[in-house]
């Protein structure tokens, strides 16, 4: 046996005289997490006075025994016994299996009728092909030549005519039996259509776990059962987004929350109440353990060449080997993982949901609503060979966007693109891309580079850079851009740091990002905007730039 465990007491024996009551039950409920789910089942059942075992039929082996809770109203629980060897079979001729056989079987009866009726039409032309052969043998008889030339016209004409009439009934009966085998074609991929269907309900696996519940009633009585187990990695729900940008005179960004969903937990959910939580039930719960950290400061050993490293190791080892009796313990680095999700956000779905076993994956639309916007195009040459169009939005829709590996983003409806999501709560800003804007050209060249004795410098302690930044306008509308470049930054006094930019930036250390520069222009159809960043750089002359 590779698993038995009992929740409440192990229940070895039932007296002689306990019934042993089958109940079934069907899921209701799930509350589906990012990497599993909380399954709720419901069913009732008829239980005498008495001590009986309830045996709990259907759920599959992909339960969690240790999460299994099992409730049943108006009777004494005693104990719960759990096991997945030598349970009952599963029953696989379930009203939804039946049904579907019974589509298949009734498509395929049709499809032999269709055949029945061409083979019949096709009957007529063999009639017609043996009358035609008695014809021609006919006129072949010898004994004709004995009849007058009359005779012989009348027996040609009528030979004719009867062939004629026999080939024309041949013909019209190929063609009916033809159209008939029309209606296979349509009845074929009905067929596959009812097959496939079949198999989709056929992937519920055949492993369900053998729940049983002592039970004691002082008398008859109707009893709810309700059963709840948590499912780890047979399911999972992802949210995705359609950002829709809608551009004109009030611009604003129309956003549609779908979540894809799929389980193979072994069995299919019909009709159930799906919630979908943010909240990671097998993830981390409370707070790690922090340790000490025990810092220490040594001479500095002297830095090696490679070949003195090489003669050096062995020595090393030796004189370390003194110093491996007393190790120094340092405690572990723990590194902590940031939650994709810092909040319980639980969205229900409206209506119920069915998703077969390893067969589904099911988009659900959850709502959408529009914000505005404000548009521009972002440019960074240095990077880019065009701008590309950015909206601004709040969410004040009041809901939290959760982060997402895949949003769909379009322009007026049309695609322009995907990419991940990293979530907005509600009141939060974002900037969003919408796609390159191939009108907007940039350009951006190193003019001059001067290092040492090479060019307009002569100290080798000194750096100089000039770069010339264009960009140009080839659409036919006027377009708010803003333009980030950079500039080298220092934090130690000896390295000094200049630059000029012709024109002034409209912004420094752009988000609080030291160096980061940003100019804010408009720029009309076919008109151009040249930007000229000059730097140098100086430092003592026994150092080296990094």
């Amino acid at each position: 046996m590779r698993f038995a465990i009992s929740l409440i007491a192990f229940i070895s024996a039932l007296p002689v005289q306990a019934e042993v009551i089958p109940a079934s039950s069907m899921v209701t409920e799930v509350t589906m997490h990012p990497d599993s789910a909380t399954i709720l089942r419901k069913g009732s059942v008829e239980i005498p006075a008495g001590k009986h075992r309830l045996v709990l039929r259907g759920v599959p082996d992909s339960a969690s025994r240790e999460s299994l809770r099992v409730t049943v109203n108006g009777v004494r629980q005693i104990g719960t016994v759990i096991r997945n060897d030598f349970t009952p079979p599963h029953d696989e001729t379930a009203p939804e299996v039946k049904a579907a056989e019974a589509r298949i079987e009734q498509i395929e009866q049709r499809i032999r009728t269709v055949r029945d009726d061409a083979a019949q039409a096709r009957a007529a032309v063999a009639a017609s092909e043996v009358s035609i052969e008695f014809l021609r043998k006919l006129g072949e008889n010898d004994s004709m030549a004995e009849a007058g030339a009359s005779a012989l016209r009348d027996i040609a004409r009528m030979i004719r005519e009867e062939a004629g009439e026999a080939s024309q009934a041949a013909l019209d009966a190929e063609v009916r039996a033809r159209a008939i085998e029309e209606a296979l074609k349509d009845l074929n991929e009905e067929l596959a259509e009812a097959q496939q269907a079949l198999a989709a309900i056929a992937l519920e696996d055949a492993d369900r776990l053998y729940i049983a519940v002592e039970v004691s009633a002082t008398e008859p009585v109707t009893s709810d059962l309700t059963l709840s187990y948590l499912v780890n990695y047979e399911t999972s729900w992802v949210p995705t987004y359609d950002f829709n940008l809608l551009t004109g005179d009030d611009p604003r960004v129309e956003i549609k929350r779908s979540a894809m969903v799929r389980q193979e937990t072994g069995e299919n959910w019909t009709d159930v109440t799906l919630h979908l939580s943010t909240t990671e039930a097998t993830g981390q719960i409370g707070a790690r353990t922090l340790f000490p950290h025990l810092r220490r400061i040594e001479e500095p050993r002297p830095i090696l060449k490679q070949r003195e490293l090489s003669a050096a190791a062995p020595m090393a080892l030796e004189a370390d080997a003194g110093s491996l009796a007393e190790p120094v313990v340092e405690p572990p680095l723990i590194t902590e993982e940031v939650m994709w999700s810092e909040s319980n956000l639980i969205l229900t779905y409206g209506e119920p949901v069915s998703i077969a076993s390893g067969a589904d994956v099911l988009k659900l639309q959850l709502d959408s609503f529009a914000e505005e916007a404000d548009v521009q195009a972002v440019a960074v040459p240095i990077h880019d060979e065009t701008a590309y169009r950015v909206a601004s939005m709040v969410n004040s829709s009041g809901r939290e966007l959760i982060p997402s590996s895949f949003a769909t983003h379009y322009v007026d409806g049309q695609l322009v693109g995907f990419e991940a999501f990293d979530g907005l709560t509600s009141g939060q800003e974002a900037d969003i891309g919408f796609g390159p804007i191939e009108g907007l050209r940039l350009t951006r060249d190193i003019l001059d580079q001067s290092e040492g004795d090479r060019g307009i410098l002569t100290r080798s302690n000194q750096r100089g850079d000039r770069v010339e930044i264009e960009v140009e306008n080839l659409t036919e509308e006027d377009w708010p851009l803003r333009l980030l470049d950079r500039v080298p930054y220092s934090q130690q006094d000896d390295l000094e740091i200049e630059w000029v930019a012709r024109p002034k930036p409209s912004e420094m250390n752009v988000d609080k990002q030291r160096g980061i520069l940003a100019w804010d222009l408009t720029l009309a159809p076919g008109q151009s905007q040249t930007i000229q960043l000059d730097t140098t750089l100086s430092w003592p002359e026994d150092m080296v730039l990094r």
